[in-house]
Order: structure tokens, then C-alpha cells, then sequence
């Protein structure tokens, strides 16, 4: 989901929605309307209809409905409340992909107040390399000489997949667990930053690289990638983990190679940042509520000890363009945790259970191909492109894997 600066014009279907009535039987009407804004009309989606989502923040209750570009929302009548709106479409265009999404946060509409609301668009091309599954919540097992419940970290895994048409190449690709937006501030830094300020997120604890000479490691189309914490036959430990030996790659953290806990056929990453190196005790960070990035950066990695402070003391980020970023997904603890990333990046979000949940994240399948091949739903909104699914399973729906990859233990699948 690479970046492209384009922002939209157009304007929504009339929706009739409910009204409020107060004690004394009186209706309130609330007069209003919401336009999208574009800058480039020449890029407005005018044959694709755009979903409008209106989540009332107090009670949950979300207004879903369609509208083409060129059209107008008028919400009159609708309930007073405080709302988060999201629109989102997405066309083809030229044999690319494009995702195009606004969202306004804590918009209030009042009784007898008239809002004229603007909600720009972002649009972004879709890239073929996504997440397709993420176990990021860790397991639990039983403890065959205790018979207690013991919550297992080293099963947790990211599932690259190509879901474009041409090979890609993944290395030097990079995953990372960004900076909240909202929280961290790095303004002040603007003079050390080649762009603007506001083209870059933050990682926060690490960055894991891909190795390779640079066309060693190829993924074709309906391939996928397993990036684990730990490529092992986990089943070996307890019942119910996962069999890791067929993942690509794995993040085995220095302390644990002194261990002697890297495997020997799986090409462990490359821990290029160590942003927070007191984050790492389980080699993929912080796992509950931790969103995460794909990219490869173009401007390359600063060194352990140049990162830049934010304008909260002792903490750092290694900046990264978000027109680096393939794909992202905002994995927050509950419904009620704020965002971490830009709504560019990810117009949503999504949640798993507590930390041992024995759930993952699994991307939606779109379509399915004359030959088979599955191509995942990517409008760059996690509420809408993912599930929450019990039992985490690698190359879930039939995914391939790539032809270099020829290790893993038979008893595993």
C-alpha cells in the first residue's frame, strides 16, 4: 500500500437517518452536511461506490451506506451524539490498485446546530506484498508434569503474501512496531529529516530486516513468507502450539543465539534497529496492543544510538517514510484503545484476546482465480480486511511456498 499524493473531491448520496425526540415530544433536527474533498478531480472514482461507515462513539451503533463521487450527504435528522466517520473506496486504475479513505474523529452533532463537515481523502496504490495472517498474542499449552496453563511466546509469527501479479523480491524488507501518533511528537526534529514531518511514522522498540544480496530471496505471486519468532517444531513442546519449522525466517535476538536457539536451516533476520533493546526479551517486542509496519526503507537505518529523542524524554524512533510502507495493521488491546497509526497507513483496527488468546489475525479472501490462486482484500482498513480466528495456521487457504524454502519436519503437516 505504497503512498501516492493524491487527495480527492467529490461529494455523497442523501441518507435518511433517524431523529432524536426530546421528553416534551419535540424533534430535534440536526442540519448538516459531508463532502469529500479532493484536490485532483481527474482521480475521483466516479463509477465506484464509496462506503460510508458513522459510528456513534456512546453506543456503538454504526450507519453504514453507499455513495458515488459527485453526490451529496445531507444528515440531517441524524441522532445528536459524538460520531468517528470512515469512507472508503477503492478502484482499478491503469492495472493498479488504488485505496481511497477519510476518516473524522469525535465529529459532535448537536441539536440545532448545522455542520458542514469536509473529509479529505487520502489515496493509496495497493502493494503486493501484505500481511496475510499475524499470531502476535501469544499461546498456551498445558505443562504435561504440572498440568497447569503456561503462556508460550515463541510460536508467534507474521505471514507475508504476495498478492500482486509479478514476483518481488523480499530483501532488505523490513518489519517494525511504530510509534503512536498520537502520543509521540517528533516536530521538533524537523531539521534532521529530509522531508516533512508529517510524511513519516516512528518505530519504537526494533526493526527486523530481511537478509540477502538483494534478488535472493523471491516471492511470486500466491507465495507467501513465514517470519517467525522462532523457526521450530513447537508441537514438540506442548499441544495445541504451532509447527514453525517451514517459516522462511526467523528473529532469534543475540541473547538467545548465545543459547544456542537458532535454527540452522531458517535464515534468521537481521536486527537492524534496536530501537528499545529492553523490549526485545521475546524477540518480537511487545506483543498486545502493538501495530506493525511492512517496508523497505529507502533513505536506510540510522545506527543503535542515533535515533532521535521524541518530545517525550528517553524516548526514541527510527523514522521511516510512510511512502515506504507496504502494509500496515493497527493491533490495539480493546474497542476503546486509540489508533497508533495515520488513517493512510490504516483506517482501523482490530483486537485479539489477552496475551495467550491462541488467536490471530487472518486477512479476508477476496476472490479466487481460475488456477486457484487466492487474492486478499486490501482497502487498507483493518476493521474491514481482517478476522479474528482461533488456532493460528501458516499458509492458511492454500498459500504457496516459495521454491528456495526446502527445509521443515515431516510430522508437521
Amino acid at each position: 500500500m505504497k503512498k501516492i499524493s493524491f487527495i480527492f473531491a467529490a461529494a455523497l448520496a442523501t441518507l435518511a437517518v433517524a431523529s432524536c425526540d426530546f421528553p416534551n415530544g419535540e424533534v430535534v433536527s440536526n442540519e448538516g452536511s459531508i463532502k469529500l474533498v479532493y484536490a485532483d478531480p481527474s482521480m475521483a472514482p466516479s463509477d465506484v461506490d464509496t462506503k460510508v461507515l458513522l459510528t456513534n462513539v456512546g453506543n456503538g451503533q454504526v450507519t453504514e451506506f453507499f455513495a458515488r463521487a459527485g453526490q451529496e450527504l445531507d444528515f440531517s435528522g441524524m441522532v445528536p451524539g459524538i460520531y468517528d466517520i470512515v469512507a472508503s473506496a477503492q478502484y482499478t486504475r491503469g492495472g493498479a490498485v488504488y485505496n481511497c479513505l477519510g476518516t473524522l474523529k469525535n465529529v459532535a452533532l448537536k441539536p440545532f446546530v448545522t455542520s458542514n463537515l469536509n473529509l479529505v481523502m487520502d489515496v493509496t496504490k495497493s502493494s503486493p506484498l501484505v500481511f496475510k495472517e499475524v499470531h502476535y498474542n501469544a499461546n498456551k499449552y498445558t505443562n504435561p508434569s504440572t498440568g497447569k496453563a503456561v503462556t508460550y511466546l515463541k510460536d508467534t509469527f507474521f505471514e507475508v503474501y504476495n498478492n500482486g501479479e509479478e514476483t518481488v523480491y523480499l530483501d532488505g524488507v523490513c518489519i517494525g512496531d511504530p510509534l503512536s501518533i498520537s502520543t509521540f511528537s517528533f516536530a521538533h526534529q524537523a531539521d534532521k529529516l529530509s522531508h516533512p514531518i508529517k510524511d513519516y511514522i516512528w518505530i519504537g522498540t526494533y526493526v527486523w530486516q530481511v537478509p540477502g544480496t538483494g534478488m535472493q530471496y523471491p516471492l511470486a505471486p500466491g507465495e507467501s513468507a513465514v517470519i517467525a519468532a522462532s523457526a521450530a517444531e513447537h508441537t514438540l513442546v506442548g499441544a495445541g502450539l504451532i509447527n514453525l519449522s517451514y517459516a522462511e525466517f526467523e528473529c532469534i535476538c543475540q541473547k538467545y543465539i548465545d543459547k544456542g536457539q537458532v535454527d540452522d536451516d531458517a535464515p534468521n533476520m537481521i536486527l537492524a534497529c534496536t530501537v528499545k533493546e529492553s523490549g526485545l526479551a521475546n524477540q518480537f517486542g511487545n506483543f498486545v496492543g502493538t501495530a506493525w509496519v511492512l517496508f523497505y526503507p529507502s533513505e536506510g537505518l540510522r545506527k543503535d544510538g542515533e535515533y532521535l529523542e521524541s518530545d517525550k524524554a528517553n524516548n526514541y524512533g527510527q523514522e521511516v517514510l510512510i511512502a515506504d510502507v507496504f502494509d500496515a495493521i493497527d493491533c490495539v488491546k480493546n474497542a476503546t484503545t486509540d489508533k497508533k497509526l495515520p488513517t493512510s497507513l490504516d483506517a482501523g483496527k482490530i483486537f485479539c484476546a489477552t496475551t495467550g488468546g491462541n488467536q490471530s489475525i487472518v486477512r479476508k479472501v477476496a476472490k479466487t482465480l481460475e488456477d486457484g490462486r487466492k487474492i486478499y482484500q486490501d482497502t487498507n482498513n483493518t476493521t474491514e480486511d481482517f478476522e479474528v480466528v482461533t488456532f493460528p495456521e501458516i499458509r492458511r487457504n492454500g498459500a504457496k511456498r516459495p521454491s528456495w524454502a526446502t527445509w521443515g519436519h515431516e510430522t508437521a503437516q
